[in-house]
């Protein structure tokens, strides 16, 4: 906050500012309009450069390039087919499946999955359309046997 104010008290400051203000908005205004006038000019120049070059130095050039991107191709597939092999080889020596055998798994596994889904319907439909068994009723439990108090033999008391 302190630099603001000191800023602003400078004189000059302010017409400062409102200068390059000024000239940013000139700078658009010039941009505006003679911005459509050099794009023209632009596409006109690589226009005929393109045609002065037509079957020249840049044909020659795209044309050899295309040649050794056809060369690298070739010697790549003659580098990398023996090492796909090799690795190929390596891999089955160690038991690691192919990508055709995991594949081959994936399906299986998934048919197997839909059976045993199937499987699953049919015997819950069936457990449906069974009768269920009615739950026999309790029987009230017994009444626990009291145990009857035992008679007190009586005793004569001798006066």
């Amino acid at each position: 906050m302190a630099t603001r104010k000191k800023a602003a008290a400078r004189p000059g400051f302010n017409e400062s500012a409102k200068d390059i203000w000024l000239a940013g908005l000139g700078a658009v205004n010039i941009v505006g309009e003679e911005g459509s006038r050099m794009f023209s000019e632009l596409v006109e120049k690589g226009r005929e450069w393109e045609e002065a070059n037509e079957g020249g130095r840049f044909a020659r050039i795209t044309e050899r390039a295309q040649g050794f991107t056809e060369d690298a191709k070739g010697v790549l597939s003659k580098v990398i087919t023996p090492i796909e092999d090799g690795l190929s080889a390596t891999m089955q020596r160690l038991g690691v499946p192919t990508r055709a055998e995991i594949v081959q798994l994936t399906h299986r596994v998934e048919e197997l999955t839909r059976m045993v889904q199937q499987t699953r319907k049919v015997a819950k439909a069936k457990a449906e359309a069974q009768p269920r068994p009615r739950a026999k009723a309790k029987a009230a439990p017994k009444a626990k046997a009291v145990a009857k108090p035992k008679p007190k033999a009586e005793t004569t008391v001798n006066s």
